[in-house]
């Protein structure tokens, strides 16, 4: 994939949307968790935290980590996993925060 690309162009986009209105959500939860002091706020703000990371972590490793996007099957696979996890930890984050409230 060269650097001019449509593709490109709205895979970084699309990132840059989901970081900063999970960036948003995180600061916001961290907001009110220091204005009502109810825990299930700041577990909520680290349940973003972690989905909005395991939602660019793909890109972050691409771009910054590997630079490159030809990535071989094995890796891809792991980085997939890795990803899934920790978008599956934020999940549970807020699920708890959520029970808790």
């Amino acid at each position: 994939m060269t650097a001019s690309t449509p593709e490109l162009t709205a895979y970084l986009l699309s990132n840059a949307l989901v970081l900063v209105l999970g960036g948003a959500l995180t600061v916001l939860s961290a907001i009110a968790y220091r204005r009502a002091r109810e825990r299930s706020f700041a577990i909520a703000s680290v349940g973003f935290a972690l989905v909005t990371f395991g939602s660019v972590v793909e890109a972050v490793y691409e771009l910054w980590v590997r630079g490159s996007f030809w990535l071989s099957d094995r890796e891809l696979l792991a980085l997939h996993a890795v990803e899934g996890v920790i978008i599956a930890l934020g999940l549970a984050a807020l699920f708890l925060s959520l029970r808790r409230y």
